[in-house]
């Protein structure tokens, strides 16, 4: 039901209305609404089912839905100048203070952040998923405060002091 769903965003220019259901993607709107890089919408036990299929390599409550092989090759990093995997965010060891991720998380982990202040990221080295979802961009999109204040890599950061004590990786 769209009362169920949150709103994204307040769109003033384009479509003048508060988007609730909808993608807030300017792209995505001048597409007809669908996007390959915009629009997810579920919840934090959903999506952390996803980020546990790929941890287990592509199988989830014993149905495969991925080959191991996909799994690998979306999280291989193919450049020494990028932080990016083929399929997913990885850490960046150069700058950590720029990192989407946890600077006590392995060089392992992969995920994603999404402009609207979402994240997920899976471990492999510690068998964790981290999902953190958000509507940043309501009732606007100039609201930076998860950005501003690095609201989600400090959680991430939290989750790691308190399951490792304080141990970093790299």
């Amino acid at each position: 039901k769209k009362e169920d769903i949150v709103p994204s965003s307040t769109d003033p220019f384009l479509r003048k209305t508060t988007l609730q259901g909808f993608v807030h993607d300017e792209s995505a709107a001048f597409q007809g609404g669908v996007s390959g890089n915009a629009g997810l919408f579920s919840t934090a036990e959903e999506v952390a089912k996803v980020y546990q299929m790929l941890l287990n390599g592509g199988e989830l409550d014993g149905k495969r839905y991925l080959s191991k092989e996909t799994c690998r090759v979306f999280t291989t990093t193919v450049s020494r100048i990028s932080r990016r995997g083929l399929g997913f965010d990885k850490p960046d060891r150069h700058n950590p203070q720029k990192s989407p991720c946890a600077e006590s998380a392995p060089a392992s982990v992969y995920g994603h952040t999404g402009f609207t202040g979402t994240c997920a990221w899976t471990d492999p080295e510690n068998g964790l998923v981290y999902v953190f979802l958000s509507n940043r961009t309501y009732p606007d999109v100039w609201n930076n405060k998860l950005m501003r204040l690095d609201i989600r890599t400090r959680i991430q950061e939290a989750v790691y002091k308190a399951m490792l004590g304080g141990k970093k990786y790299w």
